[in-house]
């Protein structure tokens, strides 16, 4: 069976390319249904919300409840 983020995992988000870490640990609120859609992030530490629609590397570090 593979795994899958879904909505309410915590993840870290990751642009490899320019070697920046957004956040080491994220609730995911929505995942991309479609090209042109956006995850959207709320950050453990902060509570900021990140909309993201570029290439990054998602990392499941806890699955939701």
């Amino acid at each position: 069976m593979v795994k899958r983020i879904k909505k309410g995992d915590f993840v870290s988000v990751n642009f490899n390319s320019v070697m920046f870490t957004l956040t080491k640990r994220a609730k995911v609120l929505c995942l991309p249904c479609q090209p042109g859609d956006s995850w959207v992030f709320e950050d453990s530490h902060t509570g900021d919300i990140h909309y993201v629609s570029e290439g990054c590397t998602v990392t499941i570090t806890q699955e939701g409840e």
